[in-house]
Parts: C-alpha cells; structure tokens; sequence
C-alpha cells in the first residue's frame, strides 16, 4: 500500500509513473471482511485525504477507535483517549484489501499513471542517465528511478544491493476474526503477555480483528487447537474483558521480524515502506510509517525535481534518508523496549515495564506528547499529512517536534 499511495501522490503531475505488481492487482473487498486489517493513525489519514482515497475506503468498511486500554499482567495500565488530545477519534481500523482497492481504483484512472500486474523482477542495473529494470520474460524497461515498495522479502533491496540487518523475534503473530460477548464500543485493547502481546482491534460490524504474537512453541499449539479451546485459551488470555470469543474467521499466523535496511537508497533506487524498514507489529505503526515514507518521498520529488529531466539527484534523496531514517528509528527501537520488557524473565524489568505505563498514564503532558506522536498529529510530517490541521493544531504539532 506505501507504493500505491506514493504513486496517487503523483497523479495529476507531470511525472510519469509505472507500478509493477509482482501478483495480481487488488479485488474488490466482498462482504467477507479481510482478516489482514491496518490501524491508520491520523496523520495517514490525512494524507490519504490529501490524494483522495478516504472517501472511496470510508464508502466500503473502515470504522474508528475513540479509546486504547493497555495492560499487562503485573499491574501495569495506561489508557489513551481521544478527548485527552481533543480529537473525534483516534485512529480507524481499515482492511488491507479495501485500501488496496481504493487506491488501485483511484491509479485505473489517473492518466500518468499505469498499472502491470505479473511482473515479476529480474534485474535492475544503471544505464548512464537511467535505470533498465528487466522484467521475467519481458523485455527491460528503462525509468529515472526504481521505487522499491515491495515489502519485507524486497527483491529490489536485493537486486539493487542493498544489505538489511534482520533480527528473528522467535515469535508467530496470529490473526482472525471474533465475535465477542460484549461490545467493544470502538476500543482497541492490547495485553502485555509473558509470550508476547494480543491485540483486539474494533471492527465495524462489532467483531474484532486480532494480532496475538506469541513465541513460537505457544503459537504452534494455540494455532493448532480445535476452535473451542483456542476460543477458550483466548478469553482467558485476554481477562475476558470483551467476555466470551468465537472465531468467525479462519486463523492465520507467519513469524515476526525485524529488518532494517543499512540504507534507503542505491544508484537510482529509493525504498519505502516494509522494504525498508519492518517492525513488530505490537502498535500496528508498520503500515503508518509506510505512508509517511511514500508522502515525504512525493513531497520531495513534486517540490524539488523537475518532470522530463534528470529526476536522479543524489542530495534530494539523501535528505529522504536522513528525514524517515530519523522519523522511524525511535519507532522500531520503542517497540523493541517494549516487547523485550513484557516478555523478559526478569522479575525486576517486568516490574519496570509496568511501573513505566501507570507512571505514564498519570503524567498529563508527556502522555499528550505520546499520543501526539502515536496518532501522526506531532513530529517533523509530510505536508500532505498536516493539510487536514487547523492552524492551533499546527503549531502545537510543531510544539512537538
């Protein structure tokens, strides 16, 4: 979704833009929801405003979240809520199948941009003034600049040489769908567990959607387990805050880790998104620090480059790399903290950890603070991510920074 929202950036400009989609193009979202859902903050949501999507996704299935409960299971607790930052809400949970689409939707009909599924990448090497991207059984096709968007197993990382530091997690995140006894009254709600933390995130027909990242040897077993004992294990799990569970979905899971690439750039080639840079998913700020990627690569290139010249300029992409380099780093290392500090077998670290929320929850300001940030209202952001802000929510934005 980083390359798609990159590309709507550049529609309506002079720039001529190319997606090449390994698979096929995004479907229609049918009435079965995608069990792969996004937390959207709202500096992502301004800026899929900004390159008119929202409307399109808000017309299909997104619904948002007013509140975030946080607890572990030593005592540790913190709460967010929207009236703390004086907001309507303070997120919205999206499925990735109806953002893909709207987003597919919206390029189908731009008349710079074009869309080739099936293409599947060979090569990529500098020629002079250009790039030649070869494509399996195709012939090569010469651009200014290769975008890798393409996700955690790059094949433009790779191809365009650049090495990634990966740390393995020893964990599996599962995901599914549940119906719950109770009304989640448009809560997220994350559980610090001493296997990793379970995510419930509200969906708009009442269920919720989970990510429950346990260790390995756990997610074998509860994956595994027939549905009533899954249903069973989870609930407890959880301190049946939403009540009973039932599984409405199947379950999927795939293993967690990190990669962080040594440098978002090549000879003509920029990344974004997961092939730069791939989080835990504890806070759901994955597919957030994608969009900001793909809206302060377009910022750059529409006020700085000019279309049908050289569009390679080494000092703009460079000031790219410095920006998101300083904008995701403290991100990745917040949620390394985290799940190092719940999942420790140290007795005196656990303790910090919990200590570390409640004294939080309690400190007005710098809780503000947190949740300006999380929410993509406070830091040096895109200004296709700041036009929805009046001009007080501006400076205190920039208060922030």
């Amino acid at each position: 979704m980083a390359g798609l929202a990159f590309a709507c950036a550049l529609r309506e400009t002079e720039f001529r833009v190319l997606v090449l989609e390994a698979g096929n193009l995004p479907t229609p979202s049918g009435e079965q929801f995608d069990i792969r859902v996004n937390s959207i903050h709202l500096g992502s949501e301004c800026f899929l405003r900004a390159i008119g999507v929202w409307d399109s996704a808000a017309k299909l299935r997104i619904n948002p979240f007013h509140e975030i409960k946080v607890w572990d299971e030593t005592g540790g607790r913190i709460s967010f809520h929207r009236d703390e930052i004086g907001e309507e809400h303070l997120g919205h949970i999206i499925e990735n199948n109806v953002l893909t689409w709207v987003l597919t939707q919206a390029l189908e009909q731009s008349a710079n941009v074009d869309l080739k599924p099936h293409a599947r990448l060979d090569s990529i090497h500098g020629k002079g003034d250009a790039v030649e991207v070869d494509v399996e059984g195709e012939s090569s096709l010469r651009c200014g600049l290769v975008v890798g968007a393409d996700g955690g197993n790059s094949a433009v990382r790779r191809l365009a040489g650049i090495s990634s530091v990966i740390q393995d997690y020893g964990q599996r995140a599962i995901v599914a769908q549940l119906k719950t006894s109770e009304p989640h009254k448009n809560t997220s709600f994350q559980k610090f567990l001493p296997t990793g933390p379970l995510a419930f995130l509200p969906l708009g027909d009442g269920t919720s959607s989970i990510v429950w990242s346990c260790e390995r040897s756990f997610a074998e077993s509860v994956k595994s387990a027939k549905n009533a004992e899954f249903q069973n294990t989870l609930a407890r799990c959880f301190d049946y805050r939403l009540g009973d569970v039932k599984l409405v979905s199947r379950r999927v899971s795939f293993d967690l880790r990190k990669v962080n690439a040594r440098s978002y750039l090549a000879e003509r080639v920029v990344l974004i998104g997961d092939a730069a840079h791939v989080i835990h998913p504890l806070a759901g700020m994955g597919a957030n620090l994608g969009l900001m990627d793909a809206a302060a690569l377009a910022e750059l290139i529409k006020n700085k480059l000019e279309p049908g010249k050289n569009i390679w300029n080494y000092s703009v992409f460079r000031e790219f790399e410095r920006w998101r380099n300083a904008a995701n780093t403290p991100v990745m290392t917040a949620m390394d903290w985290f799940d190092a500090g719940f999942r420790s077998s140290s007795p005196m670290l656990k303790l910090a950890a919990a200590t570390g929320l409640n004294l939080t929850d309690g400190l007005v300001p710098a809780k503000r603070l947190i949740m300006q940030l999380a929410c993509g209202i406070a830091g040096d952001l895109p200004e296709l991510a700041r036009r929805r802000f009046s001009h007080n929510d501006r400076s205190a934005a920039a208060a922030g920074n």
